[in-house]
């Protein structure tokens, strides 16, 4: 399992970038760390609150985005 803390350092800051909605860039960073290896497929992401609060978004935010990768 992947933790919160360990989820922000993978992502970085720059993933934040560009027009799309912060949920959609959140996903796509995401996505990138598992076609890259950095995050092996089938890995459990943190809780949404876990990872709202060491991205430093929304709970709604996370959510999405989670949504989004499902």
């Amino acid at each position: 399992m992947l933790t919160g803390a360990q989820l922000a350092r993978l992502t970085g800051t720059g993933w934040r970038t560009g027009t799309a909605p912060a949920y959609a860039q959140l996903a796509d960073a995401v996505r990138l760390l598992v076609l890259d290896g950095r995050v092996a497929l089938g890995t459990r992401l943190p809780g949404e609150r876990e990872a709202a609060a060491a991205l430093g978004l929304s709970r709604t935010t996370v959510t999405a985005a989670y949504d989004r990768l499902r």
